[in-house]
């Protein structure tokens, strides 16, 4: 009897091992196969949402700065008081303007481009600072040619040929 409650105790053992037991730990390593997979799925999201969060701080960077050059484009109604602050420097800095003149005007995608020729002569280091202060106007400007010759007249004097471009808001 004993060997037979011994073999029946055995038979039981395996039927709970392989009933219960292996089922369990089988479920168990599932789980932890599917624990260590959304782990690394959240690993990957929250790398993704470190991105997005660069990604929307340097869209907003790119918006300021654009704001800021838009806000330094001039209305086309504005280009005769730009014209007219370039000619007081060219005075203010001992610079006789002896032509300007616009030229028809670039339309871009989002702004546009008024040229303008100019010839001026003074002295080298009027027309030096003549070009530091078209550097500080609040408004976007660009000399896109300039020539410089020696006055034929007077020492230290300059004979200058230069365009430039103004740039400005375009009206939808």
């Amino acid at each position: 009897m004993s060997l037979t409650c011994l073999g029946a105790a055995a038979a039981a053992a395996v039927v709970v091992v392989f009933l219960v037991i292996m089922p369990i730990q089988y479920r168990t390593q599932e789980d932890a196969a599917a624990t260590q997979e959304r782990r690394a799925q959240l690993a990957r999201l929250e790398r993704v949402a470190v991105r997005i969060n660069d990604l929307q701080k340097e869209i907003q960077r790119l918006q300021d700065a654009l704001a800021f050059f838009e806000d330094r484009l001039p209305g086309a109604k504005e280009i005769d008081v730009i014209l007219r602050e370039v000619w007081l420097i060219a005075e203010d800095k001992a610079l006789a303007a002896r032509r300007i003149q616009t030229l028809p005007a670039e339309v871009m995608p989002r702004y546009n481009c008024q040229p303008i020729t100019m010839s001026l002569e003074g002295p080298f280091q009027g027309f030096y600072e003549f070009l530091l202060a078209l550097e500080r106007l609040p408004r976007i400007t660009k000399v896109r040619q300039m020539q410089i010759a020696k006055s034929a007249t007077q020492e230290g004097d300059v004979q200058v040929d230069l365009l430039m471009d103004i740039f400005f808001e375009k009206k939808p």
